[in-house]
């Protein structure tokens, strides 16, 4: 007898358990929030010297995320794609401001530039966005380091494409918004600063000897960064000549530079539009498999706990019919052990069948969901670009397509054949 009430309590336990495990869900609900955020603009259009350059390096694309199922439909390759289509979302918004002078797109570990803007996509599934973000200028001085996030669902997807834009929009339009109050807080002798410094950190590489002593670097504990953003990291101890012929023959260089990065960011405008009918795609399709797993999910729970509802009064039932066996009920044992059986079979049953078609409904997006991942995967292809009468293929990663850049540069350096003089001062 007693070993009869431990088989009916222990079903009842378990039935309990199943009822509890029923709340468990690959994907928990998410509040939207993507809410409008207007793009500042300035009131009157800002003078020549108040304009600042900008580069914006790709983006670290991040990790994906450890639970196979949330990371299944993901992949390392989609994520590479959003590692350029992003700064690029970035880089329109900025020159929609107009706070700014060229905004560029350039690889990761870009040391010109004016303002530079690095990133990191932290999460990205179709209905999340998050991303780190950093500023710093030339002279070295971090500007802020901030997180932004937005979850959108359908309708965002819809009015976005109704009115042309990202539907994830509102967080470029946030992240410009900050780095142009930052810029509107700097003095005209700040700005002047950092294209001095600029200037001469491009030259200082082309020219180390010729340019030695026009920029004194400080350093902190190994940082270039300080606690203060009014501290920079380099300054300007005198300016060379304009009249001198190495200065002149490194702002030449510069121009083709220059002319190199607008060729490059076009490449990366290029291959924005390449993806983005794919990636937009993928993305609500995407949103569409996160929310057919939260169906799944509700449906496969709610089976679940009716299930584990039926075994635990089935099994209680039995307990109570086996009860009556101590008290002369003749065949109640073997009553309350079929009736605790059958309940909780049933309660199993119906869980197993809630799981195989909730497994069958996901498998479906999700092979769905890697298909338009391969085929944005298969979008992104070396580029062919021609600058100075070159032609250079670009292959690789993003890192080694630069790396390409700038060996095409060092060529056209060594072409001018002119030693490198010392910088003469002014006086």
């Amino acid at each position: 007898m007693s070993a009869v009430l431990r088989v009916l309590r222990l079903a009842a336990v378990g039935s309990l358990v199943l009822l509890l495990g029923a709340c468990a869900s690959s994907y928990p609900s998410r509040t939207v929030s993507n809410q409008e955020t207007a793009l500042d603009r300035p009131l009157k259009p800002p003078s020549e010297s108040e304009l600042l350059s900008v580069r914006i390096e790709a983006f670290e694309p991040g990790k994906l995320p450890e639970d196979e199922d949330v990371a299944k439909g993901l992949s390392a390759e989609i994520r590479n794609a959003e590692a350029y289509y992003i700064p690029v979302q970035l880089k329109n918004t900025m020159q929609k401001s107009g706070y700014w002078g060229p905004v560029r797109v350039v690889p990761k570990g870009t040391r010109e530039g004016e303002v530079i803007i690095s990133g990191k996509i932290l999460e990205s599934d179709g209905e999340i966005l998050k991303l780190a973000i950093e500023v710093r200028d030339a002279a070295g001085v971090p500007w802020f380091s901030k997180e932004y996030e937005s979850v959108v669902d359908g309708a965002a997807y819809q009015k976005a494409e109704q009115g042309g834009v990202d539907a994830f929009q509102n967080v470029y339009n946030r992240i410009a918004n900050d780095i142009a109050a930052h810029k509107q807080t700097l003095k005209d002798e700040e700005r002047t600063a950092i294209r001095q410094v600029a200037d001469l950190r491009f030259g200082a590489e082309f020219a180390p000897a010729a340019y030695d002593g026009y920029l004194k670097r400080e350093e902190k504990s190994g940082s270039l960064f300080k606690s203060s953003s009014r501290s920079p990291a380099y300054k300007v101890t005198r300016l060379p000549s304009e009249e001198d012929p190495i200065v002149q023959r490194v702002n030449r260089i510069r121009a083709r530079e220059e002319l190199l990065v607008d060729t490059l960011d076009q490449q990366y405008d290029g291959l924005a539009r390449g993806v983005d009918e794919a990636y937009t795609k993928w993305r609500t399709a995407r949103l569409k498999e996160i929310n057919a797993l939260r169906e799944s999910d509700r449906v496969q729970n709610k089976e679940r706990a009716k299930g584990a509802a039926i075994g635990i009064l089935g099994a209680l039932a039995g307990l109570a019919i086996a009860s009556q066996s101590n008290r002369g009920c003749i065949g109640c044992t073997t009553a309350g052990v079929a009736v605790g059986a059958v309940a909780v079979a049933v309660g199993v049953q119906m869980a197993v069948k809630a799981l195989e078609q909730a497994a069958s409904e996901t498998q479906l997006h999700k092979a769905s969901l890697e298909e338009l991942g391969q085929s944005l995967a298969a979008d992104v292809k070396p580029t062919v670009v021609e600058v100075e009468g070159k032609t250079v293929e670009l292959k690789g990663t993003v890192e080694q397509k630069f790396q390409t850049w700038r060996e095409v540069l060092q060529d056209l350096r060594d072409s001018e054949n002119a030693p490198l003089a010392p910088v003469t001062p002014t006086s």
